[in-house]
């Protein structure tokens, strides 16, 4: 399992390293608030330590951030910030856990262990890439916090796209998702058109394409 540590703090970021990996994780590092956003968009965490106290973007603006891209990523907060408020705050914004320095490095261990448990069911439903999030359990697909207005067979093709990341998904495999027809006897111009489609909704105003072409045999959606 792959946990995101996000910490200022040399010295504390050696400690979490360490132990996370006696545990058998494998463990990301990001020093600062808009360096942990980034990456929680970009890469399939299981859970992420975050501190509030950082450069940047906060912990408080990191929660902020990624509950609003419907990102249900797990966070345990730890942080010095001791008082009552500062945990009621992260809470309301959307971190499942709250954690004081210094902490007990088994406690730790054992929370992180009980998040990740508990939402193994719920985050099968989400598919990301970059910036974008796919909700299968509501059927929404949102970029940056805004809200998609995709068809039934965009939204097929889009997470067909998704559940195979940086991968190229064939001409065949698709129509066959959207349109239950991997011989071709559908027109592949279909295909074509419910792609173009596809792709001026998911990057018309959003900079980076998501979306590739991979000419002769299908297509690819990309975080890389």
């Amino acid at each position: 399992m792959r946990i995101l540590v996000a910490e200022d703090h040399s010295g504390m970021r050696e400690i979490l390293n360490t132990y996370l990996e006696r545990l058998k994780f494998i463990v990301d590092m990001a020093v600062d608030g808009q360096q942990a956003l980034e990456m929680a968009q970009s890469q399939k965490y299981d859970a992420m330590l975050l501190d509030i106290s950082l450069p940047h973007k906060s912990g408080f603006e990191v929660i902020t951030a990624l509950r609003c891209l419907r990102n249900q990523l797990p966070i345990l907060v730890i942080s010095a910030q001791a008082a009552v408020e500062d945990r009621v705050h992260a809470l309301n914004l959307g971190a499942d856990d709250y954690l004081v320095k210094d902490i007990s490095l088994p406690e730790l261990g054992a929370r992180l262990n009980r998040l990740i448990r508990r939402s193994d069911g719920g985050s099968k439903n989400l598919l990301f890439c970059h910036n974008l999030t796919l909700d299968l359990t509501d059927m929404t697909v949102k970029r940056q916090g805004k809200s998609l207005n995709l068809t039934k067979k965009e939204f097929i093709l889009l997470s067909e796209l998704l559940r195979k990341k940086n991968k190229v998904v064939r001409t065949p495999d698709l129509m066959l998702a959207a349109w239950g027809d991997e011989l071709g006897l559908s027109s592949s111009n279909k295909l074509n058109v419910h792609m173009r489609s596809l792709r001026q909704k998911m990057d018309a105003g959003f900079g980076k394409p998501l979306v590739k072409t991979v000419r002769g045999f299908g297509y690819k959606i990309t975080d890389r």
